[in-house]
């Protein structure tokens, strides 16, 4: 159990650093971002894009420090929950907006962004759950953590890039 919460903590650490980064990494990232907000949501753009990036910056060290990883959970789990609510709301309008989940993609909302967020609200309700026992994270050594890192950071890089996986299958020529 001690490994699949590692995991869990550092699979949502990294995605919601990553996701972050690629907003923070220069004023046209973070002005699609605000952009794509603005297609997606009936929301004011650049308050929510402000929140989002705040809170996305919030999870990783909050799951690094034991006593607040069942609040990084908790926050995880809120942005996934508005997440994939503003998603299904663009797809139900008919909305063919690019996300800017991850920076620059141009493939558009739409079942692969659903599916990723399912697999990440698995993962941060499995370590709230965890978390929430308040049980002590055991020390696995070098080589546990090192195996949950790259596991974890193999998946990170395989959701982040979701977009445009199912891009490849569903895009006409």
């Amino acid at each position: 159990m001690a490994y699949l919460f590692a995991f869990c903590r550092l699979l949502t650490g990294i995605v919601f650093l990553m996701s972050a980064v690629s907003k923070l990494r220069g004023r046209a990232a973070y002005e699609e971002f605000t952009v794509a907000t603005r297609a997606l949501t009936r929301l004011p753009a650049r308050p929510v894009a402000a929140l989002v990036v705040a809170a996305e910056v919030a999870v990783a060290p909050l799951l690094a420090w034991p006593p607040t990883t069942l609040a990084g959970f908790c926050v995880a789990l809120g942005l996934l929950a508005a997440f994939s609510v503003a998603v299904v709301a663009a797809l139900r309008r008919g909305r063919r907006v690019p996300c800017r989940c991850f920076g620059a993609s141009a493939v558009p909302v739409g079942p692969g962004h659903l599916a990723r967020n399912a697999v990440l609200i698995v993962a941060a309700a499995a370590g709230a759950v965890h978390a929430g026992t308040g049980a002590v994270p055991a020390d696995f050594g070098a080589a546990g953590l090192a195996g949950a890192a790259l596991a974890a950071g193999a998946a990170a890089v395989l959701l982040s890039a979701i977009g445009e996986i199912a891009g490849l299958f569903t895009s006409s020529p």
